[in-house]
């Protein structure tokens, strides 16, 4: 009998070309998208070869989730918070009463992370709830990373995360910090953030732009980006590091260099296994 619900949360990406308009109407909370920001996502999904492999990423997540805890009591779910079925279709779908609640991003933020939990344990009553953070510190994921990392004479690690509106207080950066000391030991690196949003005045930095200005001027002929603040490939890997980054790179004199993520593989598996049975 299966009486726990895993519950995976993730962003969302239409995988369709003609889905893209009524996407983004559930970002703006209905408000019609101009042409111009339906345009630049299209070319976004066009530059990393007309589609995204995240959808396909976190399906195969969850399969293997379940396959993992198969006669353990648990069923696993996948919800999006803007793409279909949404964590508002949670009380049509989670019938469960304990809910592990796990949003598949690597590092916690109170920003990021409480625009899952709050509208799943405001759709979902009177269940038992277990917010599951902090995948990204998992044992098995810092040594994914550690044996990736070539640290090349003349290339400087550029450990790169998601930005975050700078809004109150969020042990985020710090903790985007303290897994890039644990993963880098005694390699010497430095921090972007990316893909900030256009409606927040200012955003956690610095940018990715910035590291290229400080290979250049500490003479460094690469930069080689750990995207720590990811768990699986999507348009903020693809586009804004693997295209925008390095041809910025190129056009000054540096090579670009991106470490693979983790992705579906059994690494992020068996952190999210480890992670709910600690709970």
């Amino acid at each position: 009998m299966k009486d726990k619900a895993v519950v995976l949360m993730y962003y969302g990406f239409p995988e369709k070309r003609e889905e893209m308009q009524d996407y983004l109407r559930g970002i703006l909370h209905g408000r019609e998208p101009p042409e111009s920001l339906i345009r630049e996502n299209l070319f976004k999904l066009d530059v990393v070869g007309g589609e995204t492999p995240s959808t396909r990423i976190v399906n195969s997540i969850r399969d293997k989730l379940e396959v993992k805890l198969e006669g353990e009591g648990y069923k696993v779910y996948l919800l999006s918070k803007h793409y279909i079925p949404t964590i508002t279709d949670a009380p049509d779908l989670v019938s469960e009463e304990q809910v592990f609640e796990i949003p598949l991003f690597p590092v916690y933020s109170r920003f990021i992370f409480d625009g899952y939990f709050e509208p799943l344990e405001s759709s979902l009553k009177n269940r038992k709830f277990v917010r599951i953070e902090n995948i990204g510190f998992d044992k098995g994921i810092i040594e994914f990373y550690r044996r990736k990392i070539r640290a090349e004479k003349g290339s400087i690690v550029t450990f790169s995360a998601h930005s975050i509106p700078l809004e109150g207080y969020d042990t985020y950066s710090e903790s985007i910090q303290i897994l890039s000391k644990e993963i880098a030991g005694d390699r010497k690196f430095i921090n972007i953030y990316h893909s900030q949003g256009p409606f927040r005045p200012k955003w956690l930095t610095p940018n990715q732009e910035y590291s290229i200005s400080f290979a250049k001027e500490n003479g460094y002929k690469k930069i080689e980006v750990v995207p720590i603040g990811f768990i699986y490939d999507h348009l903020e890997v693809l586009y804004d590091l693997d295209y925008k980054l390095k041809n910025d790179a190129k056009r000054d004199g540096i090579d670009y260099e991106r470490v693979s993520l983790p992705n579906d593989s059994d690494v992020v598996i068996n952190a999210i296994v480890n992670l709910i049975k600690k709970s």
